[in-house]
């Protein structure tokens, strides 16, 4: 009963430092995984932290407005699916991850700035853990976006492909430390092929055993730099610019149910006659329903915030079914 009191009142007072530090901070799962079985981790050796053989599925849908000068330009409304799949045999862990979601839009006349009008991910992590202290994880991913890029209302695609090393190191059994390497390269139907390189950590705690009542907080941190290509022939340039991306995730289990709050914020660098800086900011707030085996449920809220020399709020409801083997 002390235990069980004590490990209570660490969790609350983790809880509260974890909602102070919300605002401030983004991928998360570069450390550790998430205690939901249906949220795909970033990096892959936090796939070896993965607690049980499971599959999950998820349904969202939302909409959203973008604002120009304090007048709405256009309404957003979307829709999309993913599915994941983690695996476990003896040392040993894969997963497998699908995303997809499209989004209509509904405009009187096209503005400047770009649209997303679609997009599809999938990734494949496979990781080891070695004497239950490190987990060493190597990942592809492929992900393809459509979207209108310009004022003439063409619609262009570009499609990255990634690999993926990461290490995740185990101390005193709650704390991890987690390093990533993603080297990513590009290709447009309408820009010069790009290459460059992400550098993901993470730092996490997680604590409580399965079944019980449990705790867990992660803060990650992405950097990539400025690379940029010339024109070729009659493809234009391409730039990839200067991005930060910081995250918190905090979860809180008892009784079966899984709280669960996430904000990512990101920076970018776009330094144009228009707008010297991008900032991006997604919130993430549900329950989820996780038995140690069986059947798990739940729901989240999303909403996406994006500030350039135009506003975009979109807000997403997401409904999770997944099986814990």
């Amino acid at each position: 009963m002390a235990n069980s009191f004590g490990l209570i009142r660490k969790i609350f007072l983790m809880g509260i430092c974890g909602c102070f530090l919300l605002p401030f901070i983004g991928f998360p799962q570069v450390a550790t995984p998430s205690l939901d079985p249906s949220e795909a981790v970033l990096m892959p050796a936090a796939s070896g932290w993965r607690e049980s053989t499971s599959v999950s599925v998820s349904y969202k849908e939302g909409n959203g407005t973008r604002t120009l000068q304090d007048e709405q330009i256009y309404q957003f409304d979307s829709s999309g699916a993913s599915a994941n799949l983690a695996f476990q045999s003896d040392n040993l862990f894969m997963e497998i991850n699908l995303d997809q979601i499209t989004t209509n839009v509904k405009l009187d006349q096209y503005q400047n700035g770009s649209i997303n009008l679609g997009k599809e991910d999938g990734r494949l992590h496979l990781a080891l853990i070695g004497d239950d202290f490190v987990s060493i994880g190597l990942g592809a991913r492929s992900f393809r976006t459509r979207d209108y890029v310009d004022a003439t209302y063409d619609s262009e695609s570009t499609s990255r492909m990634s690999t993926i090393g990461a290490i995740s190191v185990k101390t005193m059994d709650v704390f991890f430390l987690g390093l990533g390497f993603e080297r990513v390269k590009e290709e447009s139907t309408y820009e010069a092929n790009l290459t460059w390189n992400n550098i993901v950590s993470g730092v996490a705690m997680k604590l409580g055993d399965p079944g019980g009542t449990r705790f867990r907080f992660e803060y990650d941190l992405e950097f990539s730099s400025e690379v940029e290509v010339d024109e070729q022939e009659d493809i234009q340039g391409n730039r990839h610019p200067k991005t930060s991306v910081s995250t918190a995730s905090v979860e809180i289990m008892f009784n079966g149910l899984l709280f669960s709050a996430k904000n990512i914020a990101t920076l970018i660098e776009v330094d144009t006659s228009l707008v010297n800086e991008v900032k991006k900011t997604m919130t993430q707030g549900g329950v989820l329903w996780k038995p140690e085996q069986g059947l798990s449920l739940g729901f989240y809220f999303k909403n996406y915030e994006t500030v350039s020399f135009y506003e975009d709020d979109d807000s997403i409801f997401q409904i999770n079914l997944g099986y814990i083997f």
